[in-house]
C-alpha cells in the first residue's frame, strides 16, 4: 500500500490521474440482409470497433490474450515488478530498448492516455494501471482492454477483430484464431492480416503462443496439433460499396447513439448491385439528350423493405452532384399522381372505369381570374375516352376534368394522408396542375403512394431496417377503387394508341405501370409494380435542365422494366409470376359500348367488358351510337314536321357538343346537332346565339415575327336555328359573316378588344366577350 502512495503520488505530481475507465464511442456496422457488409460507421477516434465484450469472456481469448501480453496478470497489482527489473537488465545489457514490462493494465492506461514513452511516463502508467486494479479488480480490467485493444486497420477491441478478420463472434473463435488475434495488439501496424508481410509476422507469432501454452501444459498435444494444422480462414478485406452511398449515409444518421453495433438493413446488395448497374446502362445511353443523374429504389411489397436504393448515378461526379440525394430531393412527378386522382374518382361514385371523359380543348378559370388552357403532351385530342383508357394514355384533359369534378383539396389530403410532405392547401398552391406535376413529391413518397395502389387502398410504410417495427400504414383509397386503378394499369389494351405493343411498358405478367413526364421534360419518371416488388426510378439533371424529349415512357420506364424484370424472379422464385391483376369479388361486370360506356345499343358495333363497383354500373342505352332522322335538303336533323320523302334514318354517331369541332376535325361522319328550319323540331324555333370561344378574360400573345395567316384566334358560337349566318364583330366593326358551323379566324392585333357575335336577320347579339393581346 505504501508503494502504491508512493506511485500515485508521484505521478500526480508530473501530470494527474483519473483512474477510471474511458469508454469509447463504438463503432456502428451496416449490413445488407443477407449479412453481406455494406459499411460501417466509426466510433471514437474515427475507428472501427470499441464493441463491448460479453460478460463472459471465452476461455480461448482470455488465454491467448494474457500469454502474450501479461501470463502473470492475476498475480500483480496492476504492475508486475519482476518483470521490470528483468526488462531493465536486458535494456542495459542490450543498450537498447528490448523489453517493455508493460502489464496490461499498464497498456491500458497508455491507450487511455497516450504519451511519449519517457521514464515519467511509464512512471504513470505504473501508477494509473494500480489505481485501475484497486478501484475495477482484474476482471473488469481485462475486460475493458479487450475492448479498446488495437488490432490493426483501425480496429479496435477484440469483438470487432474477430467479426472483422474472422467474420464470427468470439465465442466461436478456434485456438489459431484466438491466437492469431492475441499478437496483433504487439504490432498492429505491422501485422495485418490483409499484407503477406503482415500476416505472415501474426501467424508465426500466433505458433508461438500456441507452443508456449502447449509447453506449459494449457493446450494438449491434440489441440497443438489441430491449431498447427488448421485454415485461418482470413475474410477479405470489407469493401464499401459506393453503390450505395447515400442510404449509408442515411442509415448512419439513424443508427448514432443506438445500443446496437451490428444493424441488419432491408436493402438486398445484389438487388443494389442490379438496380445501380441497369440505372447507370439506361442513363448511359441518355446522356446525348441532356440526362446527367438518375436515381430508384426497389421495395417489397410484402413487408415494406428496401430492397434497392440508389440515390445518384454517382455520389463522386461532382459535375452531375452526385452526392445529392435524389431520392429525398422533391421533384415534379408529371402525370404520375394521376392514378390516385382517378381513383378517388372511382371510389366517390362520380366516375366509374367505364365513364366517357372528353380529351377535347377545354378552358379553366383559375383563382384570382383568367384562363388555363391545357395541352395533351402530344399536341392531340382523342375524343371521348373511357376513364380505362384516358388513364391508360396518361393524357392530360381527361385528368384535369375529373380532378375538377372530385376536387383538388380533397385529392390533397389524401396525398398528405399517404406521406407526403409539404402540401399547402391554399387556393392558389396547385389548382387543377396537381394533376399534370404542380405538387413536387420525392421518389421515395412516390413509391410509399404506390404500396396503396398494391395493398387494397392502404400505404405500406417504406422500412430499412429488419429490426424496425412495422409501422401502421394510412389508407388513402377504398379496396375497391385501389385494386380497379391498378388493374387499369396493368392493362395493355388500355394504353392503345399511346404506348406501343411490345414497348417498356408491355410485361409477359401483369405489371401495373405509371410513367411520369415533368413540364419542358425536365423529369422523366416510371413506377411499376407486380404481386412482389415495386420499383421506382427516375433522371434529370441537379439543376433543371431541359432534357430532349426525354419522357417517362422513352427515358425512364426501360430501367423500370428491366430492374423489376431482372429482381421479381428472385423474390419467390417457387410462386408462378401473377397473370392478370386481381380484382374484388365484389365488383360487377358488364359488357359496355367501347365509346360511351353505356349499356350497348343496336348500332354500338364496338362493345367491351367493364367492371364496375356495386351500384355504379350502367343502365342507360348508349347515346352515341342511335338513329337520327336527316332531312336530305340540306343534311340537318329532320324535325316531326319534315314531309317522309324528304327525310331518311341513319345509324350516326350521335356526340354532345363538346365534342362537335374535334369530331370535325377529325372528318367524322357524326349526326348534325342542328336542326333544319325547312322542318324544325318544334313549331318555332326561338332565335338564340351564344360566342363559344374565345372565353372572357383570355389572353394572348402577338408575336411579329409569326406570318399573319398563322397569327390567329379561333371565334365560334352556338346558334339557333343553325342555317342562320351570323356576323363576328370586333370592337363594334365587322369582321366576317359565317355560315353553319359559325367559326372564324381572327388575325390578332395588340390591345384589349370586344367580341361579340350577331344573327344576321334577326339582329339578337351576344353578351361582350372582352380578350387581351399583348405585344
Amino acid at each position: 500500500m505504501f508503494l502504491l502512495c508512493v506511485l500515485v503520488t508521484t505521478a500526480w505530481f508530473i501530470h494527474g490521474l483519473d483512474g477510471t475507465l474511458h469508454h469509447r464511442q463504438p463503432s456502428h456496422l451496416l449490413l445488407d440482409r443477407t449479412g453481406k457488409f455494406l459499411g460501417e460507421v466509426p466510433g471514437s477516434h474515427e475507428a472501427w470497433g470499441f464493441w463491448p465484450a460479453p460478460a463472459q469472456l471465452p476461455d480461448k481469448v482470455v488465454i491467448t490474450t494474457l500469454e502474450t501480453e501479461d501470463r502473470n496478470f492475476h498475480e500483480h497489482s496492476g504492475v508486475h515488478f519482476p518483470s521490470i527489473a528483468r526488462a531493465a537488465w536486458q535494456n542495459l545489457k542490450n543498450g537498447r530498448v528490448i523489453s517493455g514490462a508493460s502489464t496490461i493494465p499498464m497498456q491500458l492506461a497508455r491507450l487511455q492516455h497516450p504519451k511519449s514513452r519517457t521514464l515519467f511516463a511509464k512512471l504513470q502508467e505504473a501508477a494509473e494501471a494500480m489505481l485501475l486494479i484497486h478501484r475495477f479488480g482484474h476482471d473488469q480490467v481485462l475486460h475493458h482492454y479487450l475492448t479498446v485493444a488495437p488490432y490493426g486497420n483501425r480496429c479496435h477491441g477484440v469483438v470487432r477483430a474477430s467479426k472483422l478478420y474472422f467474420d464470427k463472434p468470439i465465442e466461436d473463435l478456434s485456438w489459431l484464431q484466438a491466437a492469431y488475434l492475441a499478437a496483433l495488439p504487439q504490432q498492429p501496424g505491422r501485422m495485418s492480416p490483409w499484407t503477406t508481410g503482415g500476416h505472415q509476422l501474426a501467424l508465426n507469432r500466433a505458433r508461438r503462443i500456441l507452443r508456449q501454452l502447449h509447453a506449459r501444459q494449457v493446450i494438449t498435444d491434440e489441440d497443438l496439433h489441430i491449431a498447427l494444422n488448421s485454415d485461418l480462414k482470413v475474410v477479405p478485406r470489407p469493401r464499401r460499396h459506393v453503390e450505395a452511398m447515400h442510404f449509408l449515409l442515411a442509415a448512419a444518421r439513424e443508427v448514432r447513439g443506438s445500443a446496437e453495433v451490428v444493424h441488419h438493413t432491408t436493402l438486398d446488395l445484389d438487388v443494389q448491385t442490379r438496380t445501380f448497374r441497369a440505372l447507370n446502362e439506361n442513363l448511359s445511353r441518355l446522356r446525348g439528350v441532356g440526362a446527367s443523374n438518375t436515381a430508384g429504389l426497389v421495395v417489397e411489397l410484402a413487408t415494406g423493405d428496401v430492397l434497392a436504393s440508389v440515390g445518384s448515378a454517382n455520389y463522386f461526379d461532382l459535375d452531375a452532384r452526385g452526392a445529392i440525394d435524389f431520392l429525398e430531393t422533391r421533384r415534379s412527378p408529371g402525370s404520375a399522381l394521376k392514378p390516385f386522382i382517378y381513383g378517388l374518382a372511382l371510389e366517390k361514385g362520380t366516375h366509374t372505369a367505364a365513364t366517357a371523359i372528353a380529351d377535347t380543348p377545354v378552358e379553366f378559370e383559375v383563382p384570382g381570374g383568367g384562363l388555363y388552357v391545357p395541352e395533351n403532351i402530344t399536341h392531340t385530342f382523342l375524343g371521348p375516352m373511357l376513364l380505362r383508357e384516358a388513364l391508360g394514355n396518361s393524357r392530360n384533359i381527361p385528368a384535369l376534368r375529373v380532378l375538377a369534378q372530385v376536387g383538388v383539396d380533397e385529392a390533397l389530403e389524401r396525398f398528405e394522408r399517404g406521406g407526403v410532405q409539404g402540401v399547402r392547401f391554399a387556393p392558389e398552391a396547385y389548382g387543377l396542375g396537381l394533376a399534370i406535376g404542380a405538387l413536387p413529391v420525392t421518389p421515395n413518397e412516390l413509391a410509399t403512394l404506390y404500396t396503396a395502389l398494391a395493398n387494397r387502398g392502404q400505404t405500406v410504410p417504406l422500412r430499412r431496417f429488419l429490426d424496425a417495427p412495422k409501422a401502421a400504414g394510412a389508407r388513402i383509397l377504398s379496396n375497391d377503387a385501389a385494386m380497379l386503378t391498378a388493374h387499369i394499369l396493368a392493362d395493355p389494351g388500355a394504353r392503345r394508341p399511346g404506348f406501343p405493343v411490345g414497348g417498356p411498358l408491355d410485361f409477359d405478367h401483369a405489371v401495373s405501370i405509371k410513367t411520369g413526364t415533368s413540364q419542358g421534360y425536365r423529369d422523366a419518371w416510371a413506377v411499376a409494380f407486380d404481386d412482389r416488388v415495386l420499383v421506382v426510378t427516375w433522371l434529370g439533371n441537379h439543376d433543371w435542365r431541359r432534357m430532349n424529349l426525354a419522357s417517362g415512357a422513352t427515358a425512364a420506364a426501360p430501367a423500370a422494366h428491366r430492374v423489376l424484370e431482372e429482381v421479381s424472379p428472385t423474390r419467390s422464385p417457387h410462386l408462378i409470376p401473377m397473370m392478370e391483376r386481381p380484382l374484388p369479388a365484389s365488383l360487377v361486370q358488364r359488357e359496355v359500348c367501347a365509346v360511351s360506356g353505356h349499356v350497348p345499343g343496336p348500332g354500338c358495333s364496338n362493345t367491351r367488358t367493364e367492371w364496375f363497383i356495386p351500384g355504379t354500373e350502367p343502365h342507360e342505352a348508349c347515346p352515341f351510337h342511335v338513329e337520327v332522322a336527316i332531312d336530305l335538303r340540306n343534311h340537318l336533323r329532320a324535325g316531326p314536321s319534315c314531309p317522309a320523302q324528304f327525310v331518311i334514318k341513319q345509324q350516326l354517331l350521335d356526340l354532345p357538343e363538346t365534342y362537335e369541332p374535334w369530331a370535325r376535325k377529325q372528318r367524322l361522319a357524326i349526326a348534325p346537332a342542328a336542326f333544319s328550319a325547312l322542318c324544325p323540331a318544334t313549331a318555332e324555333l326561338a332565335p338564340k346565339i351564344a360566342i363559344r370561344e374565345p372565353r372572357p378574360k383570355s389572353r394572348y400573345l402577338f408575336d411579329p415575327d409569326t406570318p399573319m395567316e398563322l397569327s390567329t384566334v379561333r371565334f365560334a358560337a352556338a346558334v339557333t336555328p343553325a342555317n342562320e349566318d351570323i356576323v363576328w364583330l370586333v370592337d363594334g366593326a365587322p369582321v366576317g359573316r359565317v355560315g353553319y358551323p359559325h367559326e372564324l379566324r381572327w388575325h390578332l392585333s395588340p390591345g384589349t378588344h370586344v367580341i361579340r357575335a350577331r344573327l344576321a336577320q334577326s339582329g339578337e347579339t351576344t353578351a361582350a366577350v372582352t380578350v387581351v393581346v399583348d405585344d
